[in-house]
């Protein structure tokens, strides 16, 4: 059965920004139907049934992108169920019971479920985890569980190349949502890759505080602006990133979205954010679970997985808009950092490979 690979993922459209849920579903066929167009074909058949747990589809991140490889999954012939929880964790582990009383082969879902997966694990040997987007030194603790750690710092490092290339002052801006060991390796990447293109670069970085709060992403990249001339903002806060893209639209500067191409996402529904997104820096779940499951024959499970540039998990938003605004010596830029990553030339650095007191030296070494 010949299926489709997909090779860049796009987000879905939240409602609110869509306008209503006909321009939404309008605005998913679009995005879906261009990006069949991007797609390589592979033959695979799928068997068995899969829950997919996230906390809600619509976040034009990781969760969206993920279902868009369940999607092709389902169209390869696996019974698919797309579970959504909301983000009250006190009720994660009650929906892993129910899913797992009502039998699934295989449970999908990422580092915010790790407890209560690895609380069932043990109860349901008969039954394979996939827990991603988990951290670099976390432990197995099952041998039905296959962990997946995304080198968010190789992808990083490609847009911190771009936004150093884009910014006509020298100064950019990281900006977090809650504060973490994850959001810190996108930062140490993002400055490690700025550095490289620019060594006198600056970077500001700031953190909101949580994943929603555009309000508070936006007066932030206001102040970097005002104080540091920052000229090109990386939100790396889920929901609040769009604050980013509100005032980069204000102030006429750049900014890079995250973990999926977010112009794309936004094209349709509010162009003016669209246009100020030159490119954007992903994780490609979607990708990876097609990848997986294509054999899952050959899924080592009970082990932790790296994924990066190498294996076309994460990397940069490539479209047709990246060619028009990002100057072509800083595509070179980028082609030759992802030809080096992946032939081991280049070792991006991570927050993972030191300590705490590493990272504050690094930020120190590029603070306005």
């Amino acid at each position: 059965m010949k299926k489709a690979l997909v090779l860049a993922l796009t987000g879905v459209m939240v409602l609110s920004l869509a306008g209503c849920s006909g321009k939404k579903k309008e605005t998913e066929a679009k995005v879906e139907a261009e990006e069949a167009e991007k797609t390589t074909s592979a033959d695979f058949t799928g068997e068995g049934s899969i829950a997919y747990v996230v906390t809600g589809l619509g976040d034009m991140s990781f969760n969206d992108s993920g279902e868009v490889g369940m999607n092709v999954l389902r169209e390869a012939g696996y019974d698919v169920k797309t579970v959504e929880t909301g983000d009250d964790a006190a009720g994660y582990l009650d929906t892993m019971y129910d899913l797992l009383d009502t039998g699934y082969d295989y449970v999908i879902a990422s580092s915010p479920y790790q407890e209560q997966v690895e609380t069932v694990a043990a109860e349901f040997p008969d039954t394979k985890f996939v827990l991603f987007d988990v951290n670099s030194d976390t432990a197995v603790a099952a041998d039905n569980i296959l962990y997946i750690y995304f080198k968010q710092n190789e992808s990083s490092y490609l847009g911190g190349i771009v936004a150093a290339g884009l910014s006509k002052d020298g100064a950019i801006g990281a900006i977090g949502g809650v504060e973490n060991p994850v959001i810190k390796d996108f930062i140490t990447g993002f400055v490690d890759g700025a550095v490289s293109y620019n060594p006198d670069i600056k970077v500001s970085t700031g953190w909101v505080g949580d994943w929603s709060n555009t309000a508070k992403m936006k007066e932030i990249c206001n102040t970097q602006n005002k104080s540091a001339a920052v000229d090109v903002f990386f939100p790396i806060a889920g929901g609040a990133g769009t604050g980013a893209f509100e005032a980069a639209a204000e102030l006429g500067v750049w900014t890079l979205g995250v973990d999926s191409d977010q112009y794309a996402a936004f094209i349709d529904s509010n162009e003016a954010f669209a246009k100020v997104i030159a490119t954007s820096v992903t994780k490609e779940v979607g990708n990876t679970m097609i990848s997986l499951f294509s054999d899952p024959s050959t899924i080592e499970w009970g082990s932790l997985k790296a994924m990066g540039v190498a294996e076309n998990a994460v990397g940069l938003a490539m479209n047709d808009y990246y060619k028009e605004v990002v100057p072509q010596e800083v595509q070179d830029a980028v082609d030759k950092a992802i030809e080096d990553i992946t032939s081991g030339a280049v070792v991006v650095k991570s927050y993972f490979d030191g300590t705490e007191d590493d990272y504050q030296a690094l930020i120190g070494t590029v603070t306005p």
